[in-house]
């Protein structure tokens, strides 16, 4: 879902470039499931090959032997269409206070 050369920005973390290094945080402990992951777009705007949009997401977690954990919060993504597909170019997200 990532150009050759996106980046992420997660919270409290360095900036992460590049599909084989953003593959790799993406990876989830097989301890863990997702059970929700849902993204409430506010705006899409598209010019040309660039698009942003912005909005909420919500994501429901269990660790093993615990009871699910919902996260909530902001996110910005501008994409860019790369052989005629929309790929993330900069994802930015951060929790709202829980």
């Amino acid at each position: 879902a990532y150009t050759a050369d996106a980046k992420i920005f997660p919270n409290n973390r360095d900036i992460i470039t590049g599909r084989d290094d953003i593959r790799k945080y993406w990876v989830i402990p097989e301890t863990r499931r997702v059970l929700n992951h849902q993204i409430l777009p506010e705006e899409i705007t598209i010019v040309g090959e660039t698009a942003y949009d912005h909005g909420y997401y919500q994501i429901t977690i269990q660790d093993q032997g615990k009871e699910p954990q919902t996260i909530r919060g902001k996110y910005v993504i501008v994409w860019k269409k790369v052989d005629g597909q929309w790929l993330m170019y900069l994802d930015i997200w951060n929790r709202a206070n829980q």
